[in-house]
Formats: structure tokens, sequence, C-alpha cells
């Protein structure tokens, strides 16, 4: 799996787990145990800030000298 890959399953998840607390806190799902979900949205998103990313701003590579 490319890190461009992992970048997009994550975004994806932390949408569906936003979605999730939404419709839970709507429908009064699992009182306040839904929270939780918002709680590991909020994770991902922090785990987001902090690995390293190489597939974004890669330098290009450098001219060999002539």
């Amino acid at each position: 799996m490319t890190a461009a890959t992992g970048h997009r399953i994550r975004w994806i998840l932390v949408w569906l787990l936003i979605a999730a607390w939404f419709v839970a806190l709507a429908l009064n799902i699992a009182g306040n145990l839904v929270h939780l979900l918002l709680l590991g949205a909020i994770g991902i998103l922090v785990y987001e800030l902090l690995v390293e990313d190489d597939y974004r701003g890669a330098s290009p590579p450098e001219n060999p000298p002539r």
C-alpha cells in the first residue's frame, strides 16, 4: 500500500466516523459512548498531522554534474 492510499483510507474513515457520530446523536444511540466515535476521528486526524508523508513535497532529483 502506498502512502497516498493510506492517506485516503484514513480520511474516508474520519468522514465515516463523523457521519456515524451525527447519526448516533440524532437517533440518541449509545448515550455518551457515541462520543468515542468523534474521539476516534480526532485521533486519526492527529495521526495524519504527525505521520511523515513522503509522497507530497518531495524534492526533484538533483541535476548530475556536467
